[in-house]
């Protein structure tokens, strides 16, 4: 989804939530489309998020792609989550600590970009050592982003990439259940601190009789 419609459709397309009177929009006017999690101003832990519809699974000799390019407003005070994980109730912990999950953490108290798999509660959460930086609204575009990207191989190996560099190799604790898209984002503060998307890409390879070939980059 490049999200470039007017708002999101929340009852046909994505699962819209918000936590503690944050808000989830489209900004208008910005280049190329983006979804936009804002805290409430006054409350911590506030926010916004996206999830779509549980259809991914890693399975064997098969590969999914995924992608999403991000920006956060407070790189060191502030959770951020984009990747794949199962469908939930958005809370404090949910998805950031979920179980079942592929995808890129940003935790309060650092601006670390950490790649993480999760299976059934049990992680292997890796720095990428890449950091955020504090982005921000510049005319039509949005400061300081990043392209985070990820490559299920099978069920036996994630590749994580960071502006489409390979960054870290994870072998263990990848979820067997089907997950789903999502992007979540909230204040550690009781700032209105906001968190962007500017797209969604997940491809999955359907089936195994022919070649395969990718080049990442």
């Amino acid at each position: 989804d490049d999200f470039l419609g007017v708002d999101i459709d929340d009852t046909d397309d994505w699962t819209k939530q918000v936590l503690n009177s944050g808000t989830l929009t489209l900004l208008a006017d910005h280049v190329g489309g983006w979804a936009k999690s804002t805290g409430d101003g006054s409350t911590d832990n506030s926010g916004g998020s996206l999830q779509g519809n549980e259809i991914f699974l890693a399975e064997s000799n098969k590969l999914i792609f995924f992608e999403a390019t991000v920006a956060v407003a407070d790189a060191d005070d502030m959770d951020m989550f984009v990747g794949l994980a199962e469908n939930g109730t958005f809370a404090t912990g949910v998805p950031f600590t979920a179980s079942n999950q592929i995808g890129f953490l940003l935790v309060e108290g650092a601006a670390d970009i950490y790649a993480n798999c999760d299976s059934g509660g049990t992680e292997t959460k890796t720095d990428t050592t890449v950091d955020f930086a504090d982005g921000a609204e510049s005319s039509s575009n949005i400061t300081n982003t990043r392209r985070l990207g990820f490559i299920v191989q099978g069920t036996g190996k994630v590749e994580f990439y960071v502006d489409r560099v390979l960054k870290t190799t994870t072998t263990a604790n990848i979820p067997t259940s089907a997950l789903t898209p999502w992007f979540a984002a909230m204040s550690g503060t009781t700032t209105a601190d906001a968190a962007w998307c500017d797209y969604i890409l997940v491809v999955a390879q359907r089936t195994t009789d022919g070649m395969v070939s990718y080049q990442y980059s």
